[in-house]
């Protein structure tokens, strides 16, 4: 067993350093879901108590094969700047996903783009150029265009049974500015400004039906047609982890409010509030207490509707483990998960988790009862500062199902 643990550790760094894409550094001062030290936080903002990654030393032998291949001339031209492989980052539910990007510097100015297609054929463009990137001062405008071919839709609500299961393809393009400035030690302030255009389609999934044949306007708002929409919002993060893949103490916490105007039929201009706190807690024996809550709030004008694409939802890999990708949908939302996670090697570690989430119309009704669940357990890979892949096994209300992702849970 300790052979096994060291050619592991090596041939996760392998695929890792040759196959993930280094994300660019979110220029809004939001978490990235793999961030570096210098994406979550400055050196100079590092807490003294905080452990630095190499608080787990490796094997001598673990050590020397990382050696090797951080500073193979190969790897450094795929981690640097240039042509870079892309893994992942489409839409839940997109299958895996691949492609490929282009990252450089041009003097003052940073440019990131990229390009990915899934096993469903869910299409996805990513484009950045970030004007400001200093610790303190963060500017960029970004492009964002997804073409979702077979998302799934079951209806409105907590109650919503399979037998209404749909699909639909929509394609979007978001462009717009974000900007962020870090007030005090790891608190940011941000706001950001973009126009989103849709466009929903028949779905491809051949093994359902389309969602116009189970769905109107009225079940389903803004399938009929789809509005421009302007929206902006203000953002605030608080980021005091000691690291971004494996944080053994610290917490996230975020708070967003967006306004969303419709600029084509005035007929669904909506306001929007999502919160999320993470905490961390550190246990004996290299194990990590993690707790999250997210809550997301939608309020509409008499009149006005939410269209059912940009609603809150619940389930899937990043909510509640034991049902698919947007399960439930409605105006409000809110999500709990418990993580008890233990490393047992530098690049390995295991989870035992619980999930809880539920819709609502009202946010009066986000609240203990009728609460979806799942439990699981976990296998992931990665470093302290970020994590490569991981897959979870959850049993719950939703059946069994598997998930693999090249992101944190949280």
């Amino acid at each position: 067993m300790v052979k096994v643990f060291p050619t592991l550790g090596a041939f996760v760094v392998s695929v890792s350093l040759f196959c993930s894409p280094a994300r660019a550094q979110n220029a809004a001062g939001e978490p990235s879901p793999d961030p570096s030290p210098q994406t979550a936080e400055s050196k100079a903002d590092r807490p003294a108590d905080a452990p630095s990654s190499q608080t787990d030393q490796p094997p001598a032998a673990v050590g020397k094969v990382r050696n090797f291949i951080e500073n193979n001339a190969i790897v450094q031209k795929l981690t640097g700047e240039g042509v870079y492989p892309r893994i992942g980052g489409l839409s839940q539910g997109s299958g895996l996903a691949g492609g490929v990007g282009y990252r450089q510097h041009f003097g003052w100015m940073y440019v990131d783009v990229s390009a990915a297609i899934s096993t469903k054929a869910y299409r996805g463009v990513d484009a950045q150029v970030r004007w400001i990137d200093t610790s303190r001062f963060q500017l960029a405008n970004v492009l964002t265009f997804r073409n979702n071919t077979q998302d799934d839709f079951y209806g409105l609500g907590n109650d919503t049974t399979d037998a209404t299961r749909v699909d639909y393809g929509i394609r979007w393009t978001d462009i717009g500015a974000r900007g962020s400035v870090r007030i005090i030690r790891r608190f940011r302030l941000g706001a950001d400004v973009g126009y989103f255009i849709p466009d929903v389609r028949h779905g491809r999934d051949e093994n359902l039906r389309t969602i116009a044949q189970i769905f109107g306007d009225a079940s389903a708002p803004g399938l009929a047609r789809q509005p421009d929409f302007e929206h902006h919002g203000i953002f605030a993060v608080l980021d005091s982890r000691d690291a971004g893949g494996f944080p053994r103490r610290g917490g996230l916490y975020r708070g967003e409010y967006a306004i969303w105007n419709d600029q084509s039929f005035s007929q669904y201009n909506f306001r929007r509030f999502d919160i999320t706190g993470s905490q961390f807690f550190s246990l004996p024996t290299r194990s990590v207490l993690a707790l999250r809550v997210a809550l997301s709030y939608t309020n509409n004008e008499p009149g006005d509707r939410v269209p059912f694409y940009l609603l809150p939802y619940v389930g899937g890999g990043d909510t509640v483990r034991s049902f698919r990708e947007m399960r439930f949908r409605d105006e409000n939302a809110g999500v709990a998960n418990v993580e008890l996670r233990h490393k047992v090697h530098q690049f390995v570690y295991i989870a035992g988790f619980a999930d809880f989430g539920k819709v609502a119309p009202n946010w009066e009704d986000i609240n203990l009862l009728d609460v979806k669940k799942a439990y699981g357990v976990g296998l992931r890979a990665g470093t302290d500062q970020r994590t490569f892949f991981r897959v979870d096994v959850a049993h719950g209300d939703g059946g069994t199902r598997v998930f693999l992702k090249f992101a944190p849970s949280f």
